[in-house]
C-alpha cells in the first residue's frame, strides 16, 4: 500500500471521507487484507488512545477563558506601543566593543609568544653555542660545546676527583680554540 490509500483508510476510520470515497474505501477494505489489517490497526490504536488520553476541565467556560487571553494580548500589544524604547547605556556600548578587540589582542599576544619573537637569540650572543647537558654522576664532569655554522655538537665528559691543575694533559693553549 502507498502512502496516499494509507492516509484514506486513517481518514475514513475518523470519519472524515465525503459519502461517495468512503464507499469506495469500504470497499477496499473488504477486498483487501492488507487494507483490513491497517483498519484493524488504527480502530485499535484509536481505541485505545481514546481511553487513556487525559481530560483538561477548564476551571471556567470556555468562552470565558478565550476572552481573558485575548484581553491580556490587547493589554500587551497597547503597553508595548506607548512603552519608550530602551536606551543603551555606554557601559554596555564600550564592552561590545571592547570584548572583540580583546579577543584580537589576545590572539595577537598568544601567535607572538608562540613564535618566540621576544627570545630569538642574536648572531652577537656570546653564550650562543653553549647547550645544558645533565649529568647524573657526582664524579663526572662534563663541558659541551655546540656549533651551528659547522652542525656539531662536543660533550667532553673529565673526572672530578683528578687534579687538573697537575696534569700535563690540560696545559692551556697559547693560541684561543674559538674562533
Amino acid at each position: 500500500m502507498n502512502e496516499d490509500q494509507l492516509l484514506k483508510l486513517q481518514a475514513w476510520v475518523d470519519g472524515e471521507l465525503p459519502e461517495g470515497e468512503a464507499r469506495v474505501v469500504a470497499a477496499l477494505v473488504e477486498t483487501n487484507p492488507e487494507a483490513r489489517a491497517v483498519v484493524t490497526e488504527l480502530r485499535m490504536t484509536h481505541a485505545f488512545m481514546g481511553g487513556n488520553e487525559p481530560e483538561a476541565a477548564l476551571p471556567e467556560s470556555g468562552e470565558f477563558y478565550w476572552s481573558k487571553i485575548q484581553r491580556a494580548i490587547e493589554r500587551e500589544t497597547a503597553t508595548a506601543a506607548t512603552a519608550t524604547p530602551n536606551t543603551i547605556s555606554w557601559a554596555a556600548v564600550l564592552r561590545r566593543f571592547l570584548t572583540p578587540v580583546s579577543g584580537l589582542a589576545l590572539i595577537a599576544f598568544v601567535s607572538v609568544l608562540s613564535l618566540n619573537l621576544f627570545q630569538r637569540p642574536g648572531a652577537e650572543d656570546p653564550l650562543q653555542h653553549l647547550v645544558e647537558v645533565e649529568n647524573l654522576s657526582e664524579h663526572v664532569g662534563s663541558i659541551s660545546y655546540k656549533s651551528q655554522a659547522e652542525n656539531m655538537f662536543v660533550v667532553y665528559l673529565y673526572n672530578k676527583d683528578q687534579d687538573v691543575e697537575n696534569d700535563e694533559e690540560f696545559e692551556p693553549l697559547d693560541e684561543p680554540v674559538l674562533q
